[in-house]
């Protein structure tokens, strides 16, 4: 995806966890995750997630079923570290 690189450093079968660096005047693009919910902790940079303007140090957790981006369209980029892990059924 341009714009964007991404590593995972750990997966197993139900959660996974990386790094997630959104070049500036770039975004993830909007997607759902329908298993699994979405922790996002932001390393540096600045970006829009679910609407909150989020800088370094900031925390957001997204739903399993919750439509969001990673949006620096209109920041100095970011990168971001996060956990998908499974929700309990």
């Amino acid at each position: 995806m341009e714009g964007v690189v991404h590593k995972v450093l750990w997966r197993n079968d139900t959660s996974m966890a990386g790094v997630l660096t959104v070049e500036p005047g770039h975004h993830l693009g909007a997607h759902t995750h329908r298993m699994n919910h979405h922790h996002v902790w932001m390393l540096e940079g600045h970006a829009t997630i679910l609407g909150k303007h989020l800088g370094p140090g900031s925390y957001v957790h997204i739903p399993s079923g919750v439509e969001h981006d990673i949006d620096a369209s209109a920041s100095e980029g970011c990168t971001v570290y996060y956990l998908y892990v499974r929700q309990a059924t």
